[in-house]
């Protein structure tokens, strides 16, 4: 196991976003995020990030506790109650590290009372397994994720056809 304190620059890069004002939110550009990491709050034609080459964890910050993953190539803008990172991945897989930061989030109290800034989340020590046990075990998350939307697709698919003999016979 490595400690590594959130802190540490040679390991995480963290950052906070910009506010954005309803009046700058556009039809189309790229999905801003808030204190919800997971559910954009609608677009925006600039960037605040300039490279998005790695992947970003991010979290809310003044909200209830959440923590997501952007992967590389996904472009985002982060709103001024959206904390973002990214980590040497040389070191700590980025997927690994959202599920320690979540869980190291929830075990600190983040929370709508208990704001998860910038210099709360740096104070953060986390212990992590050796990089090689990391990608291995999330290997066994993305392949158990995949399953799971396989099934939902399918229970989709039992759903509309259920939908469709029953309709058949109320006609």
């Amino acid at each position: 196991m490595g400690g590594y304190k959130l802190s540490d620059t040679n390991v995480f890069s963290l950052s906070i976003g910009k506010r954005v004002l309803q009046s700058e939110l556009t039809e189309k550009g790229i999905p801003v995020y808030s204190a919800n990491v997971f559910e954009p709050m609608g677009n925006i034609d600039k960037a605040l990030i300039e490279s998005f080459e790695t992947d970003y964890i991010v979290w809310g910050i003044d909200g209830d506790w959440m923590v997501n993953i952007f992967e590389k190539g996904y472009e985002f803008y982060p709103t001024d109650h959206c904390g973002y990172m990214t980590i040497d991945d040389s070191k700590i897989n980025p997927r690994y590290m959202t599920y320690v930061l979540e869980k190291a989030g929830k075990s600190v109290g983040f929370s709508r009372s208990h704001r998860a800034s910038i210099d709360r989340v740096k104070s953060i020590t986390i212990n992590v397994p050796n990089i090689k046990k990391q990608n291995e075990e999330m290997g066994k998350v993305i392949k158990l994720e995949k399953e799971i939307k396989n099934l939902e697709k399918n229970q989709i698919d039992l759903n509309s056809e259920i939908s469709k003999v029953l309709n058949s016979y109320l006609q």
